[in-house]
C-alpha cells in the first residue's frame, strides 16, 4: 500500500509540473515577465525630506505620482504612491530581462490619468485660495538614469513659477489678490523636463500665506512666461488697488518671485528662493 502511496504522490507531482510547463509553452511572456526584477523606487524634494511638510516643497506620505519607465522597458504613466520616501506603484514595473543597458526614467506630480504620450498637459488652478487648489497647482519633475537592478530615486523639482504678493506697508490688511489674464496651460515634456505654456488664459485668485516681510502675504503658482502681469488687490473695506508691472518680465521654470505693491499701485518685482516668502499658505489645509 505504502508503494502505491508514493507512486501516486510522484504522479501527481510530476503533473503539477507538466502543467506547469504547459503554462509556460503557452504563455512564454507571461513566464518572463514573471523571471524578471521589480523596479525599486524611492522619491524626495530637492533639499527636503520626504513625508514631512515643514515647507510646501517637501514630498509628503500619500502624494500620488505619475511614472515612465522609457526604452527598453516602456511602462507609461504607471501610478505610484508615496510612503516613507519609497513609491509603491499600482503595477510592477520591471527590468528587462537580462538587462544591462542603463535605463531612463521620468516622474511627475500630481497624477493625472490618461497621460501616456510624450508630453503632459496640465494647467494650474484658477482659485488657489484654498491649500488644495495651490498644491495641485505645483507642477513637480523629476528624471533620472539607473542601472540595472539599483534603486531609482526620483529627486522632484519645481516646474511652474511661484508669486508672492505683499504689502509695501506690512499693517495694510488684504482681502484678496487675483492675477490678470495669463497663459494657464502649459504642456510638460516627459523625457526632457521642458514646459511650454498653451493658449489657454484665464485668472489667478492667490492664496494667503505667511510673508517675509512681517505681514500677510498672497502666494499662486503660475505657469513661466513673459509678459506684464496685472494685479488686482482688494483690501478689507472694499478698496480696488490695481497694479501692473512697469515693464516685460518673464517668469522661469523653478524659479519664485516677490511683487511689493504700494498704496497708489507701484509695482516691484524681484527673483527670491521658492522657500524664503509665501512659504506656507496658512489658511486651512482641509479646504
Amino acid at each position: 500500500m505504502r508503494k502505491y502511496i508514493v507512486i501516486l504522490t510522484i504522479g501527481i507531482l510530476a503533473l503539477g509540473v507538466c502543467s506547469s510547463c504547459r503554462r509556460g509553452r503557452e504563455n512564454p511572456e507571461e513566464a518572463m515577465f514573471a523571471l524578471r526584477e521589480d523596479v525599486v523606487f524611492t522619491a524626495s524634494a530637492s533639499g527636503y525630506a520626504s513625508s514631512t511638510k515643514a515647507s510646501d516643497s517637501a514630498l509628503e506620505d500619500g502624494d500620488e505620482i505619475g511614472i515612465f519607465a522609457l526604452d527598453p522597458i516602456d511602462a507609461l504613466n504607471v501610478k505610484g504612491t508615496l510612503g516613507q520616501g519609497k513609491v509603491k506603484t499600482e503595477v510592477p514595473v520591471k527590468w528587462g530581462l537580462d538587462q544591462k543597458e542603463i535605463s531612463r526614467f521620468a516622474a511627475y506630480l500630481p497624477y493625472m490619468t490618461g497621460t501616456e504620450g510624450a508630453d503632459l498637459s496640465f494647467s494650474v488652478k484658477a482659485d488657489q485660495s484654498s491649500y488644495a487648489g495651490y498644491s495641485a497647482s505645483d507642477l513637480r519633475y523629476a528624471v533620472t538614469d539607473a542601472v540595472p537592478g539599483t534603486p531609482v530615486d526620483f529627486l522632484f523639482q519645481h516646474s511652474l513659477s511661484k508669486l508672492v504678493v505683499v504689502m509695501e506697508s506690512p499693517d495694510v490688511e488684504v482681502e484678496s489678490v487675483v492675477t490678470g489674464e495669463l497663459v494657464t496651460g502649459v504642456k510638460l515634456n516627459i523625457v526632457d523636463g521642458n514646459v511650454e505654456g498653451t493658449a489657454l488664459k484665464g485668472t489667478v485668485t492667490m492664496g494667503k500665506a505667511v510673508a517675509a516681510n512681517g505681514g500677510e502675504g498672497h502666494v499662486a503658482i503660475l505657469v513661466p512666461q513673459k509678459g506684464v502681469f496685472p494685479l488686482t488687490v482688494t483690501l478689507k473695506g472694499g478698496t480696488t488697488i490695481n497694479a501692473v508691472m512697469p515693464s516685460t518680465v518673464t517668469l522661469m521654470p523653478g524659479m519664485a518671485y516677490k511683487a511689493v505693491v504700494g498704496l497708489t499701485g507701484t509695482f516691484k518685482l524681484t527673483v527670491t528662493d521658492w522657500a524664503d516668502d509665501g512659504e506656507m499658505p496658512y489658511i486651512n489645509k482641509g479646504a
